[in-house]
Parts: structure tokens; sequence; C-alpha cells
């Protein structure tokens, strides 16, 4: 499984992040076992399912105790998860009624930040299964680019160091070796391949553990950024930099080439209903000649569309729709499904990187109604035909294992 030299992934391989499920604490995040990912496991066929749980800071602080984590092991098993990944990103509250900028507190400049990611490390080395010699964890870009500062800067890497050394001692002690990935956002202060390039130069010279740091690529982060995935995949692993998890997501895609100006009012309103309070929704348009206009958030976009509307090919959104939705209500407004497709040609090519590979839709329960699954029951089926899609996606470059488990897989 997971950490093995592989050229295919098996189907229980392709697990989803449980950012999209609410559970601040350890009770909630165990009670989501058997509310959806057992079901989802189930829905899919499998015996056992990776999972790339996201545990908050306060469900990492519980999981300090050995009657806990116990339980956690046991919960795990008798759920049929395989723990292989987390996203250690959000640190706090994921589902509050406003996130926004929050999502990056506290940064990599704070020792909170670091006190919770060697949590997060111990569970994993704890909880990963015999048979897998590597755990992954996801976490924040060094910190939003808005509030950083050179002294910022000097102190995340002086953090960062430290840890990789605990990373190195944690292996020495037992056995597993944790990958620690920073996941590249619009706006942060590594959101694009040139930036992350640059900064791992300089960390190669700089930790003498850099074997355990590496990148978390997120498909729709870096369609946001109008990358093309598998040049941008490519570039970082010639380099030399693991890609330790590739989160599977997609962006939301409104084309401005396409705008049917008779429907530009209804167009416009739909788009606002993606505008939701909760979560920030970076938006980028690429003009002709490669330069990006950008908003922090999809609100500023929509109070002076003229800026845009007519002078753009695409307005890109950071807003993680469905895998397998490729156009939305209206004509013009598709996902990003092209930069997913960039990246599994890239893994198509490049048979010797075998990342963890993740579906990471968070924002199932803020899609305008019209898209929004009604209960857990759509839920779960949503989740699991993103699963699926995916097993599709990699069946058809043969990087998919054959197994009894596929034949409903259409």
């Amino acid at each position: 499984m997971t950490g093995q030299a592989s050229s295919f992934w098996q189907p229980g391989e392709l697990g989803y992040c449980s950012n999209v499920h609410a559970g601040e604490s350890l009770t909630e995040v165990i009670a989501n076992f058997s509310r959806f990912i057992a079901p989802v496991r189930q829905q899919q066929q499998l015996e056992q399912l990776d999972s790339g749980l996201w545990l908050s800071a306060a469900a990492a602080a519980e999981l300090q105790q050995p009657a806990a984590l116990l339980l956690f092991q046991q919960q795990l098993k008798q759920h049929g998860i395989r723990l292989t990944s987390l996203n250690g990103f959000p640190f706090g509250n994921f589902h509050q009624a406003k996130v926004k900028t929050g999502a990056y507190l506290p940064d990599w400049s704070e020792p909170e930040r670091l006190h919770y990611s060697k949590q997060l490390a111990a569970i994993l080395a704890n909880c990963l299964p015999d048979d897998c010699g590597q755990g992954v964890i996801s976490t924040v870009p060094l910190g939003y680019q808005a509030h950083w500062s050179a002294a910022k800067q000097q102190k995340a890497e002086q953090q960062l160091l430290q840890f990789t050394h605990y990373l190195a001692e944690l292996k020495a002690t037992t056995g597993k070796r944790i990958l620690f990935c920073l996941e590249m956002e619009p706006d942060c202060v590594l959101q694009t391949t040139a930036q992350s390039l640059e900064f791992f130069r300089h960390w190669q010279q700089l930790d003498p553990n850099q074997e355990f740091l590496g990148l978390c690529f997120d498909v729709c982060h870096q369609a946001v950024l109008h990358e093309n995935c598998y040049q941008s995949l490519t570039e970082l692993h010639q380099a030399g930099i693991a890609i330790g998890k590739i989160q599977l997501s997609s962006a939301l895609v409104l084309k401005l080439d396409k705008l049917n100006w008779a429907r530009r009012s209804e167009v416009l309103a739909l788009l606002a209903d993606f505008a939701e309070s909760t979560y920030l929704h970076q938006a980028k348009a690429l003009s002709a000649d490669g330069q990006l206009q950008q908003w922090a958030d999809l609100p500023e976009a929509l109070w002076r569309p003229d800026q845009w509307l007519e002078h753009y090919k695409e307005l890109r959104v950071h807003f993680h729709l469905p895998l397998f939705h490729q156009q939305l209500l209206l004509p013009e407004l598709c996902g990003s499904q092209a930069a997913l497709q960039q990246c599994f040609d890239f893994l198509r090519d490049h048979k010797d990187c075998h990342p963890v590979l993740e579906v990471e839709t968070y924002s199932w329960n803020v899609l305008p109604q019209a898209l929004r699954p009604d209960g857990d029951a759509a839920l779960i089926a949503g989740i699991a035909q993103e699963l699926s899609w995916v097993w599709q996606q990699l069946q058809q470059r043969q990087l998919l294992q054959q197994s009894e488990g596929l034949s409903h897989v259409s």
C-alpha cells in the first residue's frame, strides 16, 4: 500500500479527506467513522479503505493519552480504516460559521503549529498499518502572504528545522517514516510551483533532515493559479522534491469566452451562490498576455464584474467542487477536470512517483442548494461517486490494480 514502490494503486488506497465532516473533538471524529467513512467504504465494496483523517488540535491533544489512542486504534480497525495520512492544515474548528483566513492560523512562525504537528506525527506513527512504512501529513504553506514578514519567515524556518529533526528521531525510535508536506495554496507564502521550487532549493542547502519535508499538491489550488498541473508536477519531480500527497480536487471555472451575454445576469447570479461566508474563495483571471487579475475572495470580484467580464478568457475560483461535475447548471460554469486529467497523465508517465491520492472535496455542505446533498445518504453517495470517478481515470491509464471490487465501475 502507501509508501511502497508501485506502478499502480489498489482501489482501497484511494481515500478521501475527512475534513468534509464536522468534528473537532475525538468523540466526534470516531462517530464519523460509523456515520460516514465506513458507509463510503461499504458502498465501494471494499474491506478496507485508506483514509486521510483531519484531526483538530483538540483531538490530537486528546490522543496523547494512551487510553484514548488505544480506543482510536481499535475503532480504526473495527471500521476497516487504514490510517495512512493526516490533514494537519486546519488547526481548529473547520466547520464554524466563518473560517476564511483563520484556516492558516496558527502559521508556521507560531509555536502552536509546531506543537500540533509533533502530536500528529506521533499519532500517525502509532497508527500506520504494519505493512505501511511511511505516513504523510499535509500542512499550511508557511502562512498567509498578506500577514507574512521576514521575521515570520525566519521563525517558520527555525521551527521547521526543529520539526524535521523530530521526525528523524521518530523514525529512529519507531521505524516509521513520516513525510511532512507543505500544501501550496493561492495567496499563501507558497502558492505557485515556482515559489516552491525556490523554497526547496534553499531548504536543500539548509536542512540535514530534508528527506522528511515534501509537498502536498492540491489540484484545485494550482488550477486556480492557471498552472498546467502536468508541467508543475514534472518540474517538482525533476527537482527531487518529494510529492507525498496529491489532493484530488476541482476548482470552479467560469468560461468567459463562452459567455452568452443574454444570460449574463443569470450567470453572475449563479456565481454569487458560490460566494458563501464560511471559506475563502480566492478568484483569479488570466489575461491574453499571461497576467493574473486577482481577488482575495469571490465577493470582491463580484462587486465590480465589469473589470473582468470582457477582458479575460476564464475566471477560476478556489471552491472545491465534486470531481465528477464537468458542467454546473449553466454551460459557462464547469469544474477544472482538465487539471485533474493532467495530474493523472503525469502519474501515468512517471511511474516512479507514487503519492497518496486523496479526494478532498470539503465543501459539499456549502455548495449552492441545487448541488448540495440532502442528508447523510446523499453525501455518502456523492463521495462514493467521486472515488469511482477516480478509479475510472486510473483504470483508463492502467494505473489501477484490477479487482473484483471494481465490477460495478462502468
